[in-house]
């Protein structure tokens, strides 16, 4: 196709080029909580270690490669992945778009309405936010469209070779596909089983796959070059899934080692069986409602004008290109049906294939328009109208581009790798960390796994099987929240024979998710039997304050310091004098307007204080802790504050009062930190 025509090229090259660009710029620079897999899947790259159900091969092998960039960090380079195969997705997306709108003879009509469909896809909400973090999502669409680049371009070859056959050819001959045509069935069927382990769900286009390859060539289609070659690369590409039982020792999730691929039912289970209980999760009678969720979507990712653009587009396939039409809305409505009754928080990313076939369907029909606009008779009017056309395409694109920029910005999203940092800087030789455990501890075990930090620290979830009698004479130290530490626990909480039942967790290190636009909590604490000094009968605290605030005084602070790295600590004590019942009280941090944490009053640790030593009702409470500071946050003098809120906290309260404690001077960054 692109041998004689240079401009598509070009094109296509633009086209990465600009989506690449905005991607790079909008990347997330390490971790991120954007996915609850990305840390995951960024490990396991880099370790080629097996991720969750379904496991993923072709993604980890990808991932790997682009984990020798000398770019960044490890996860960098792995969400760097996406960006660049999500790019490479929206220039083929150009590709299949001219193939599927070659029968418009306009070749100008079909590039530009090539450009704005692929466009207006690669800046959609949802795909854009998945080509800033390491997930699966923007590779698969990568190997999505490839695949439909090599069916379409199949279909066009032995459509045409079937045109150029002889009259009155023996009958048998019919099954001898051109030589073209049988290698691109080949490269179809290999890429289309590779596919598979950027995403399972792949699968399920296979009906509309084979359905289209009969009607557009029956004969080559059931011969055993034609079909035999599609089905023999599919295979090959299926044989990916052998890395499964291979490197099913490397699982660290307790649910995912119980069912490990270690044998053709557990290979099953890891894959096609993998999450029964999200699948048809709802009643048939739920099915209306659960369409205008998908609907919600689709008018999310492309307007109302867009999908009206959209159902035109499919009403033209049909009676133009039918085979074509059949191809695009089996896959469809296949996909959309199975996710629709898909129960999981994340729905929205699970519906970006249909998304991007719906996107052929608006460019088909912009094409359409654009051609029989350029059939004006009259040659002003003509470049008028084409103008006018133009023109709000390229309004929509950037109205597009200016309302999901903010949205999925992720460059300064550094929450994980500050806090963590920390942790390791403040953890004593020869500390006990526990965490989380499977899927959901690798925001710690990336750490360990990738650039051995710490050794001496032991991180119980990595060494499975280990008994509470490692912890004896050593510190201990959790990232896990309280409550999963006693009795709300969940399959990655630590074994419930750690630590002791009446443990006091005291928060020593409060991360900055609520800066960074997460609302997953970034603390560690210190276990101790010993309970936390937390009310003191008199106090003499360096600043004084004395100030009123929502219920509770200020009645003065202690800062360690009064400078701090981008990406460092500030050591604060706060002072408080409760006047009466506390209630539902928050307090949090900020430094320039811009709030770094919020905890309960007390750190989570007063009801049960009072409850135990009863102190005097005029005692003043102690909160002693680290903050620690975003290391995006600009050098310069910025007002530290301390933030108080009632009702429902700081995310939606009922009154906040606001008190500043002093200046404090950020400075650049260390280069090693």
């Amino acid at each position: 196709m692109f041998r004689r025509n240079w401009v598509d090229l070009l094109i296509t090259i633009v086209i990465f080029g600009l989506c690449l660009g905005v991607y790079n710029a909008t990347l997330t620079p390490s971790l991120s909580y954007v996915s609850p897999d990305g840390n995951e899947l960024a490990t396991v790259c880099y370790t080629l270690g097996l991720a969750h159900s379904t496991g993923y091969p072709l993604y980890t092998w990808l991932g790997k490669l682009f984990t020798f960039l000398p770019v960044g960090d490890v996860a960098h380079r792995v969400n760097l992945m996406s960006a660049t195969l999500g790019a490479a997705g929206v220039a083929f997306l150009y590709i299949v778009l001219r193939l599927l709108t070659s029968d418009l003879r306009q070749r100008a009509a079909s590039r530009a309405a090539s450009a704005f469909a692929a466009l207006l896809f690669g800046f959609s909400r949802t795909f854009w936010s998945q080509t800033t973090i390491a997930e699966v999502y923007a590779p698969n669409v990568f190997m999505l469209t490839l695949t439909l680049v090599l069916l379409l371009w199949w279909a066009r070859v032995e459509e045409r070779d079937r045109r150029n056959r002889p009259r009155g050819e023996v009958w048998w001959r019919r099954f001898l596909p051109s030589w073209r045509s049988a290698l691109l069935l080949f490269g179809f069927g290999l890429c289309f089983g590779l596919s598979l382990g950027t995403h399972m769900s792949n699968l399920g286009f296979a009906p509309a796959f084979a359905l289209f390859a009969l009607l557009v060539g029956p004969w080559t289609t059931l011969s055993p070059l034609g079909g035999g070659a599609a089905v023999t690369g599919f295979l090959l590409g299926l044989l990916q899934f052998l890395w499964l039982p291979l490197r099913a020792h490397t699982l660290l999730d307790a649910p995912m080692r119980a069912n490990a691929p270690t044998t053709l039912r557990g290979i099953y289970n890891y894959t096609l069986g993998a999450f029964p209980q999200f699948k048809f999760a709802f009643p048939l009678t739920a099915l209306p409602d659960r369409v205008v969720v998908y609907l919600y979507f689709l008018v999310q990712q492309f307007g109302f004008v867009g999908v009206l653009l959209g159902i035109g587009g499919m009403w033209l396939l049909l009676f133009r290109r039918p085979r074509r039409f059949f191809l695009l809305i089996g896959m469809y409505l296949v996909h959309v049906w199975f996710f629709i009754q898909y129960r999981a928080f994340d729905l929205d990313v699970f519906f970006i294939p249909a998304h991007l076939v719906y996107a052929l369907f608006i460019g088909y029909g912009v094409g359409w328009g654009l051609k029989h606009v350029a059939k004006v008779r009259s040659s002003a009017l003509r470049w008028a109208l084409v103008g006018l056309v133009v023109l709000a395409l390229a309004l929509g694109l950037v109205k597009e581009v200016r309302a999901n920029w903010a949205v999925n910005d992720r460059s300064t999203d550094t929450a994980i790798n500050d806090f963590y940092e920390n942790v390791f800087d403040l953890l004593p030789e020869g500390a006990v960390l526990l965490s989380r455990g499977g899927v959901f501890g690798y925001d710690l075990f990336y750490f360990r796994l990738v650039y051995d930090v710490r050794p001496d620290v032991l991180i119980p979830a990595l060494e499975p099987g280990l008994s509470p009698e490692a912890l004896v004479g050593r510190e201990v130290y959790s990232t896990v929240p309280p409550a999963e530490l006693g009795g709300r626990r969940n399959p990655w909480s630590p074994p419930p024979d750690w630590v002791p039942s009446d443990v006091w967790a005291v928060p020593v290190l409060i991360g900055n998710t609520v800066a960074q636009g997460t609302n997953r909590p970034l603390v560690l604490y210190r276990l101790t039997e010993e309970p936390p000094p937390l009310i003191v009968a008199d106090a003499q605290p360096e600043h004084r304050v004395e100030k009123r605030l929502g219920g509770l005084t200020l009645v003065g602070y202690d800062l360690e310091e009064d400078s701090v790295e981008a990406g460092g600590t500030l050591h604060l004590t706060l002072y408080w004098r409760v006047e009466g019942a506390p209630g539902r009280l928050q307090v949090g941090t900020a430094l320039g307007g811009v709030l770094l944490e919020v905890h309960p009053l007390g750190m989570g640790n007063l009801e049960r204080y009072v409850e135990t030593f009863h102190p005097p009702r005029n005692g003043v409470l102690v909160e002693e802790y680290r903050v620690v500071i975003p290391r995006r946050t600009e050098p310069g003098s910025a007002p530290l504050e301390v933030v108080v809120a009632t009702g429902g906290g700081l995310e939606k309260p009922q009154a906040v009062e606001r008190v500043p404690l002093q200046e404090i001077t950020v400075l650049v960054p260390d280069v090693g930190r």
